[in-house]
């Protein structure tokens, strides 16, 4: 199974380079070994990957690909861990063997003043760090193998109106179609996502103002983000979701989601960076929660959240951070240190782990997330 995975590389790899002599290969390669501990058991894992991107350097048309293999061992792949709802045991045993993934695939070309981009891509909207509600095109996936945000089938265009300002559009299409007869019928594409941004620079900030709809709930949403800097670096996002039906006995807080973040260094070592998150849809006093598991946190379940890091830069090659997540209804808390050591100019060692802690229906908490501790040391080479 491996030995195909390898050949199939090798292949792709010849064959991006006989059709684009100009090709230009680039990506990384990673392995992360965690041990993880709950209720004063220990399990191992591993999750081991490489990604690849080719990307054609002609004039005018551009085509941009990214794969990745994968696999994972011990809990991460394990039917058992499974049951907890993070992989069923199909999936958990094809990804033990090695699965590819491709996450990106488009084609870039210019028209005038315009360019235009086709296929399964990144948008990525937003200034803020950990919480991003105007992003809701590439939401991260809580099933995604690799932790990156996976590509979405769109058309999207940029239509620059000078040095400082541009609009974008995207069309982001419902896959799903029915046949109708011998015909096939597109009445599913209303069912799309569809959005549009305008972006400039005012007071010495980037500011953007966004439309998305999204076709499935049939919500507008108007968005907000903006970004500056005032002695303190500080950026802004916000949205406002308007449907009749879901949202009509709600009022205008209940269909808000607003972040405001700031970072701030200082002695030319220490970076401070913090963000508060108000969710509008979230419960508003503490609930028992039903178990999850610990990768599966894609959604913040109440009100008020704040996150916090502080980063001291030793020198050039060593850094340590101490990162924290609060949920401040039920006060559950995720903490995370972590340590950075630049071995080589490409080479990157990083020992970390996460700390979880609440009562057992909280948001964060152990008994909740199946979790008290992890800790993890990761390996990361790019060429």
């Amino acid at each position: 199974m491996k030995a195909s995975m390898f050949l199939t590389t090798i292949a792709y790899v010849l064959i991006s380079s006989a059709v684009y002599a100009d090709i230009e290969f680039s990506g990384a390669a990673y392995s992360e070994t965690s041990m993880l501990n709950f209720d004063n058991s220990m399990r191992y894992g591993n999750r081991s990957a490489m990604r690849l991107k080719t990307a054609s350097q002609t004039k005018g048309i551009k085509i941009v690909s990214e794969m990745e293999f994968y696999t994972l061992y011990g809990y991460l792949a394990s039917s058992a861990y499974g049951t907890l709802g993070i992989l069923i045991p199909e999936i958990s045993d094809l990804i033990g063997n090695g699965l590819f993934f491709m996450d990106r695939l488009y084609m870039k070309f210019p028209i005038h003043s315009v360019d235009m981009t086709l296929g399964k891509q990144r948008i990525a909207w937003g200034n803020g760090m950990i919480f991003r509600p105007t992003d809701r095109f590439n939401r991260p996936n809580p099933l995604s193998i690799s932790g990156r945000k996976e590509g979405i089938n769109a058309l999207s265009a940029i239509v620059y109106l000078g040095d400082l300002s541009s609009i974008e559009f995207v069309a982001a299409p419902a896959d799903v179609y029915q046949k109708i007869g011998d015909e096939i019928s597109l009445e599913h594409l209303k069912y799309g996502k569809y959005a549009s941004r305008f972006l400039t620079n005012k007071f010495k900030s980037d500011l953007a103002l966004s439309y998305q709809y999204d076709g499935i709930p049939k919500n507008h949403v108007f968005g907000l983000d903006m970004k500056g800097d005032i002695k303190v670096g500080y950026h802004v996002d916000a949205i406002l979701i308007h449907n009749n039906d879901e949202f009509k006995d709600k009022s205008i807080l209940e269909r808000c989601q607003s972040v405001i973040g700031l970072d701030y260094s200082f002695w030319r070592k220490w970076i401070f960076l913090s963000e508060y998150l108000y969710n509008g849809f979230g419960l508003e006093e503490k609930t028992d929660l039903s178990s999850s598991g610990f990768m599966l946190l894609e959604d913040f379940k109440y009100r008020h959240y704040v996150y916090s890091q502080v980063l001291y830069q030793y020198d050039i090659f060593l850094n340590a951070s101490l990162f924290a997540l609060w949920n401040t209804v039920d006060k559950s808390l995720i903490i995370s240190p972590s340590i950075n050591y630049d071995l080589f100019q490409n080479t990157d060692l990083q020992v970390y782990s996460q700390l979880f802690f609440g009562d057992k229906t909280d948001e964060f908490g152990p008994d909740r997330l199946g979790v008290e501790q992890i800790y993890y040391v990761r390996m990361t080479v790019k060429f």
